[in-house]
């Protein structure tokens, strides 16, 4: 046997998966979206709600009739085997502040990583129905078609996402990216979902992505999808803590900077 033709044929029925659980919360995002919805949990600049961990439970159960002795890692807790080479990395709402005030800008995203390498990773967008696909050692899609990161590679004229976290430093950092960017670049943006955000990077809509403190679950399925459309992504782990700094670009673009590398 090929171990690497045996790495690849596990990609692929991950990925189909990984759509069918995608589609399946998707629908339930999109048939919520402007309903009324419980909170479950409430946090400076932040919330949770019933239809996030409403939307983990579809997305589990659709992982594990496939791959009961996997292990899912989610924003909503985990499930599946207790260890494990393969791991599936979970964010099913992506953008649950958008989604609560009715703004149409959110995702689902999942992830799946085989002894720390990614082997797939979807991106719905339910309300667009836009679903960003990537399999190891395949071109990322859109709806099926190939994407690419943008090959601008002047700063003027770029297009910068920053995210915000929930922390006063994070807030302060993200302020001073804004700062710096803001003369730079032709226009900045804050939207809200970074798992979008770095799908955007990678289908050539916006030139960058940063943030100072992002979780594993935001970021996973975007890595590998930009990987494979030609960006770049630099993550830096942030002492005592179990977030990550990030640069994401389409990999031309050279931001600068004292923050950004």
């Amino acid at each position: 046997m090929n171990p690497d033709s045996d790495l690849c044929a596990l990609s692929a029925r991950c990925a189909r998966t990984a759509i069918d659980a995608a589609l399946v919360a998707g629908d339930l995002l999109r048939r919520s979206f402007g309903q009324p919805f419980v909170v479950s949990e409430e946090m400076a600049y932040d919330i949770k709600i019933e239809t996030d961990r409403q939307a983990q439970e579809l997305i589990c159960r659709t992982i594990l009739r496939d791959f009961p002795d996997h292990r899912i890692v989610g924003e909503e807790g985990n499930a599946g085997a207790a260890t494990g080479p393969v791991e599936w990395i979970v964010d099913p709402l992506d953008g649950t502040v958008n989604f609560a005030h009715g703004i149409p800008h959110f995702c689902t995203s999942i992830a799946v990583r085989r002894e720390g390498e990614l082997l797939a990773a979807v991106i719905y967008d339910p309300i667009r129905q836009e679903l960003f696909t990537a399999e190891r050692d395949r071109s990322p899609r859109l709806n099926g078609r190939p994407i690419r990161a943008s090959r601008r590679t002047r700063l003027s004229e770029a297009i910068c996402v920053v995210g915000f976290s929930r922390s006063r430093a994070g807030i302060e950092q993200g302020l001073r990216l804004v700062q710096y960017l803001v003369p730079r670049v032709r226009k900045v943006r804050l939207t809200g979902s970074a798992a979008l955000d770095l799908a955007y990077v990678s289908a050539g809509r916006i030139d960058a992505y940063l943030e100072q403190e992002i979780r594993l679950w935001d970021i996973a399925a975007g890595i590998l999808l930009l990987q494979g459309a030609g960006g770049r992504i630099d993550q830096f782990p942030n002492p005592g803590s179990d977030t990550f700094r990030v640069t994401a670009t389409n990999g031309l673009i050279d931001l600068g900077g004292p923050d950004n590398g």
